[in-house]
């Protein structure tokens, strides 16, 4: 199978992954390239020069490690430049009862995106079925093979902002490169950090990026819930450097020093920056952090609120980004701060082996996946394979 390249815009860097699938289904990584910029805030690119120059600086690092150019890439789509939109529907398949077909799952899909309104100035990315019903049972599984009369399905259409691709594709112009497809970059690092069996019942993805935080609720190979909140490991530092009067640089390296929950007791620390230096008490850096933390936990717990998440239930939750789990300890405080466990499950990489690359592998992963199933050869001719059986494929390991 051919490599693949993918393309994940963060909050504070770009990272450009270029890889294939090894036999044994592992991925092996030929180039990558990673720059740093201010990215995103929220739902605006605050400066698209500094985007576009580390676009084409990290893709170039990809392309001379892997010695190979890159006509084409996936492009990652954070939330903050996504809207999800759920819609069921029920197709009946005539007056008797009959073998579901596979082109039946397509027009069930159909029928549910006609239904809603795409948002204005968006276009559809993915649509994946979250289950389906037959006969009064729910099942993720594809209604392929069953006799009955009617089939319903819960699906999420996702879309992206036509202007955030618009400002991707104009950076890429140059280097002459197309975007081959949009990836929500949730989705991607959902699936794989989260094995199958826990995404049977809706599981949590939190995301704790350099200025934001993101959560999603995934069910089976679906999204069914996005949130975003304006808070990560950047307010961490600027909290340090407003309350310790030391430049942000000297606080982003006492954030990378601290160790939650150590009894630090009368000790103190030495910030220097390059004109001056700072003696402070490194109980003074706890409170600061740990408030920090605890409000960031209160903020979590809110939208999962608004998500309808059942925290009585203990869902299963992950925790990824480099945004907090990069500071010592923090998986256990958070783990106190919310009430409820989290998982941590980074797949080894030989490089880049860190939380805060865990969006682009996941990406890569799922670009991957998908065109090892489109390679898969299938019992029926080309022409007629179904979304029913790409899907089947894409979703089988």
């Amino acid at each position: 199978m051919k490599p693949a390249a993918i393309l994940d815009i963060g909050s504070s860097k770009v990272v450009c992954l270029s890889g294939s699938v090894l036999d044994k289904g592992g991925i092996v990584v030929h180039g990558a390239g990673v720059s740093g910029c201010d990215g995103y805030l929220q739902d605006t690119i605050p400066d698209k020069q500094s985007l576009r120059d580390a676009i084409v600086d990290a893709i170039q690092r990809a392309e001379q490690e892997s010695r190979t150019r890159i006509r084409d890439i996936a492009l990652t789509v954070p939330i903050s430049f996504s809207k999800l939109v759920l819609s069921d529907m029920t197709l009946t398949l005539g007056e008797h009862a009959r073998v579901v077909d596979p082109t039946d799952v397509d027009r069930l899909i159909d029928l549910s995106l006609r239904k809603i309104e795409t948002p204005e100035g968006h276009v559809l990315m993915h649509s994946t079925p979250v289950f389906f019903l037959v006969d009064g049972i729910s099942s993720s599984e594809l209604p392929q093979g069953i006799v009955t009369e009617e089939i319903s399905g819960l699906i999420a259409h996702m879309f992206v902002r036509e202007d955030y691709i618009e400002t991707i594709q104009n950076a890429l112009d140059d280097l002459g490169i197309e975007i081959s497809m949009c990836v929500s970059a949730a989705l991607g690092e959902a699936t794989m950090l989260i094995p199958e069996e826990e995404r049977v019942r809706p599981a949590v993805l939190i995301d704790v990026g350099y200025r934001q935080t993101d959560i999603c609720v995934i069910e089976n190979a679906a999204l069914t819930g996005i949130a975003s909140i304006p808070m990560g490991g950047y307010q961490f530092a600027s909290d340090l450097a407003f309350g310790l009067d030391v430049t942000l640089q000297s606080a982003e390296q006492a954030k990378r020093r601290f160790v939650f929950s150590l009894d630090y007791g009368d000790k103190t620390e030495i910030l220097r920056s390059e004109t001056a230096s700072k003696r402070v008490e490194n109980s003074t850096i706890a409170y600061i952090i740990e408030a920090r933390a605890n409000d960031l936990a209160a903020h979590i717990r809110e939208e999962l609120n608004h998500l309808q998440v059942n925290l009585e239930s203990r869902p299963i939750v992950y925790l990824s980004g480099g945004g907090l789990l990069m500071m010592r300890g923090s998986l256990d405080f958070l783990k106190k701060a919310l009430g409820f466990p989290i998982k941590r499950d980074m797949p080894w990489t030989p490089r880049l082996s860190s939380p805060n690359y865990c969006s682009a592998f996941g990406a890569l992963n799922f670009v991957l996946r998908a065109n090892r199933a489109e390679d898969r050869p299938v019992q029926q001719k080309p022409d007629e394979k179904t979304f029913l059986q790409k899907l089947k494929d894409f979703f089988t390991k």
